[in-house]
Formats: structure tokens, sequence, C-alpha cells
């Protein structure tokens, strides 16, 4: 990704988004790519180098709170349906009439929303690791976690509330590679049991546990995103966790998104990829998702990779041919492209 095809915007509502352009050319469509938690626009390097040399316009913003995007520290801020207007901002300022958008991990919940909220400006949508997320009322964390312990023997999402606290920003400036090692083990069976359940992940990092790093990580990326977390903080980053933990994001769809709106348009193309080895966000819940009645009119596609949470990193040219091959053989036909 070229430094120099980066751009700064300053959004409807005042904060200045940073992201990587490049112009579609002739008639091919633009890709929108959006991030998760911890990454940065650059996690999508390989999928935007690859879409770009075959033509394809290609958008991947830093999401809000992360790289050279703002990073305000209100929660109320990363509401879903002020995010989207955001993100539908950058594609105005580049004259783009409609995209495909592409998410990973929050970057799906993203994506999820500007299916909700602007379907007209969207052809398509992919989600990788993280499925749809539908529009419903909010559901206490507590009845979460134990929602996914009863369904998969562990709190698959426990760690999200020390995510959402202030005392994580202390405990990450204390040990930033644990951390890390945490986030990107050899071993995603560690998600299991030192990190996805509640207070897992808080005696993990507060004992030091170090964890050997995947095979994938990049040692320059992974003390890029040290450095800039330790400047930069995660009280913004993090946002993203206490907006779904005290169910304001829940409440933000329910008020804002009409019943007609609650579903991707079925005239949309839908992608699932699911992460094999993901122990977080098992990839056996999207498969559910879209197979159940409520998607029974969509065209939806799913693909299993074999890799963790990070298949943007770790299956990326695997990613990259199974979407060009669901893009020029699903959506371009669908909008007659």
């Amino acid at each position: 990704m070229d430094p120099s095809n980066y751009k700064n915007i300053e959004v409807t509502r005042g904060f200045t988004y940073s992201y990587y352009f490049a112009a579609a050319k002739q008639s091919q469509p633009t890709i929108l790519f959006c991030h998760g938690f911890p990454s940065i626009s650059s996690h999508w390097r390989k999928m935007a180098t690859f879409f770009q040399e075959r033509g394809y316009g290609v958008v991947v913003p830093d999401m809000l709170g992360y790289g050279g995007t703002s990073k305000p520290t209100d929660a109320d801020a990363y509401l879903p349906s002020k995010v989207s207007r955001d993100l539908v901002d950058i594609l105005d300022a580049e004259h783009i009439p409609a995209a495909i958008a592409v998410g990973h991990d929050w970057g799906s919940s993203a994506v999820s929303r500007l299916a909700n909220h602007f379907p007209e400006r969207f052809i398509a949508y992919a989600f990788f690791a993280v499925p749809y997320v539908p529009v419903r009322p909010p559901l206490p964390y507590d009845k979460l976690l134990a929602a996914t312990t009863a369904k998969y023997g562990y709190e698959t999402f426990g760690y999200w509330e020390y995510l959402a606290s202030d005392e994580f920003e202390t405990d990450f400036r204390a040990n930033p590679d644990a951390f890390m090692s945490l986030l990107f083990p050899n071993d995603p069976s560690i998600w299991e049991t030192h990190m996805a359940p509640r207070g897992a992940l808080k005696k993990s990092m507060r004992s030091r546990y170090n964890a050997p790093l995947a095979g994938y990580v990049d040692n320059e990326d992974n003390r890029e995103l040290i450095n800039a977390y330790l400047k930069n903080g995660l009280r913004g980053p993090t946002r993203w966790y206490e907006i779904v933990v005290t169910t304001k994001s829940a409440e933000d769809g329910m008020k804002t998104i009409p019943e007609y709106r609650k579903l991707p348009p079925v005239t949309a193309p839908l992608f699932f990829g699911g992460a094999k080895h993901d122990r977080a966000c098992i990839a056996q819940h999207g498969y559910d998702l879209f197979r159940s009645k409520t998607f029974r009119n969509h065209n939806v596609t799913m693909h299993e990779f074999d890799g963790d949470h990070w298949i943007i990193i770790s299956c990326a040219d695997e990613i990259n041919q199974a979407l060009l091959r669901w893009i020029e053989d699903v959506v371009m036909v669908k909008a007659k492209l």
C-alpha cells in the first residue's frame, strides 16, 4: 500500500478519517475494507494490493479510534449509526455511488450496519470471522456470556468487559508483549483458557503470561501496533467493546433502523468467511445464522478458511482468490456490471 495513496477527510460530524484510496479502472467496482480490533488499515494490505492491481477501486479507512483517524474517548461517538455515516462520507468524497463492503472482526459489525442504514450505497457485503450482526433488542452482557457457555462450553466473549475497562490500558502499558502474544498465539486453543473466559485475559496479563507468537505474525507490524498504542492509548479503540458490553450498540440499532431495513437487502449477495480455528468468534455461529430461515431468500456464499481469528493476515492469498471468484461470478453478474 503506497503511503502516497493515503488521504484525510473531515466527516460530517467533525472527526478526521485517514484512508487508503485507489480509484477503480473502467467499470470495475470499488471495495470498502473495514478492519476491527486491534488492527489498522494496513492489515488489509494484501487484499488492497491484489484488487488494486486488477483494476478494482479500493477504500481502506483506519476505523474510528485507530491509526491516523480521530480517537474520541466518548463511547457514544462509536455508535454504529454514526460510524455508518462517517464511512459513507468517505464514499461521497470519492464520488463512489455504490461499493462492495468487506469487514473483519468489529469491521463486520460496521459492514452490517451499512447494510441497514445505507443499503442503496452497496451492491454486496462480505464478512470475515464475524458474520452479519443482527439488529436485536439489547441482551445484557451476563446473559450473552451464559448463552455462549451453554452452546460452546465457555464464555467466548468474556474478555470484552476487561477490554472496555480503564484498567486494561494500565495493564497493557505494563506488558504490551504479553497482550500481543495472547492475541496472536501460535496455538489458537490458548484463547479458550487464557483469553476468552471472563477474567482470564486480566489474569494472563497480570501474570505476564507470554505465548509463542503465530508464524504469520510480522514482527515489524507487531512492534508498529505496540508503539502506536503506547503513544496514542487504547481508550479510543476499546470503545467498540464498551458500546456492546453496555448494550448501547443494540439500543442504537433498535432506535435508528426501521423494521424493513433490519436485514441486508435480498438483492445484495452475501459472503461469509469462517475461521476454522477461531476460539472466540466460532465459525459455526455464522454458518448457522446464514443457513437459518432468516436468510432463506438471500444469495449467500460461505467458505471456511483453515486459520484462527486473524485469517485476513494468515489466509490472505486464499481470501483474495475466494473473494475474486465471488465478485466475478456472483456479485458482478447480479449487478450486471
